[in-house]
């Protein structure tokens, strides 16, 4: 994938994320593993997501969890789950793929399995994770990246 394209979809992520978060921090730590970039585009697997449906997805649980993210900023309570992530795909009729982009963050390049949750609420939990982008490709569908 081209630069060009790279730093585009990077900024429109971003751009979602300044809502909620400083800019500072997003500038700091907004940061999608390379190898996602590298392989995405020869994938042919018709549960992930191209860039443009991974930013639309993204956008859309993070507008959905937006005012949480607001709440607990504003009383200075900001918990584990204040972190970025973005959507990378999805099975079934209420799983989604989601990839941890948040380099401060302990979790940062695992990719999480929800059922009908987002990370970003208090009480979800994944159902299933995976420890990188390589990993997760090789164990769902058997490609050696």
């Amino acid at each position: 994938m081209n630069q060009e394209k790279i730093t585009d979809y990077t900024n429109s992520l971003k751009q979602a994320y300044l809502k909620y978060f400083s800019e500072e921090y997003v500038n700091s730590n907004l940061v999608i593993p390379e190898v996602y970039f590298n392989s995405i585009e020869m994938l042919k697997i018709g549960e992930l997501f191209g860039l443009s449906s991974s930013l639309s997805n993204t956008q859309w649980g993070i507008d959905l969890y937006g005012s949480e993210f607001m709440q607990r900023a504003t009383v200075n309570k900001i918990t584990k789950n204040d972190k970025m992530f973005m959507a990378i795909g999805e099975w079934g009729s209420n799983h989604l793929f989601l990839m941890c982009c948040d380099k401060s963050s302990d979790d940062f390049g695992k990719i999480f399995d929800y059922n009908d949750a987002y990370p970003w609420c208090e009480n979800d939990d994944s159902e299933v994770e995976w420890v990188n982008f390589e990993a997760f490709i090789k164990d769902e569908y058997n490609v050696d990246l």
